[in-house]
């Protein structure tokens, strides 16, 4: 997802393609502390605002479209919080095992940080494979022991 991700931002695709959209905080559901309030793109547009009535006509069709899809600047920050929590979860992988505590406390802290992302039906079934091929290969790895 990440790849993909990087892929998009850097080859100029839709953000859409990756992403639907962010749970929402309201829900119940607490977001992670990188997330800035919705305040800064306000200050920005005010910012924009400032330089000419033609910037603003422009900034207002921008938001138009940006409320059409995921806002670039909050998924920035979720991924690029996601991206820096994964080399943390590596490192402590490595380091520790997967049954330390301490790699355990970096993948959940992994887990927090990425499920608040809402996937795209493309991407949500590329994981989903993914774990389908391993619980596949684990039933055939049983069958072959029991019929030993």
């Amino acid at each position: 997802v990440l790849s993909e991700y990087t892929r998009v931002t850097s080859e100029g695709g839709r953000l859409s393609d990756v992403l639907s959209g962010h749970i929402d905080p309201d829900d119940g559901i607490a977001p992670p502390a990188e997330v800035p309030p919705p305040v800064d793109p306000k200050a920005v547009k005010a910012e924009g605002a400032d330089d000419d009535e033609e910037e603003s006509a422009d900034a207002s069709d921008e938001e138009d479209e940006v409320e059409s899809g995921p806002d670039p600047v909050i998924a920035q920050q979720r991924f690029g919080a996601v991206s820096d929590q994964m080399e943390i979860t590596r490192k402590a992988l490595k380091k520790f095992g997967r049954d330390d505590k301490h790699a355990i406390a970096e993948m959940v802290a992994l887990a927090e940080l990425f499920m608040p992302i809402k996937l795209v039906p493309k991407q949500f079934e590329g994981l989903v494979e993914r774990v389908r091929g391993a619980l596949e290969r684990l039933r055939a790895q049983e069958r072959a022991i029991m019929q030993r």
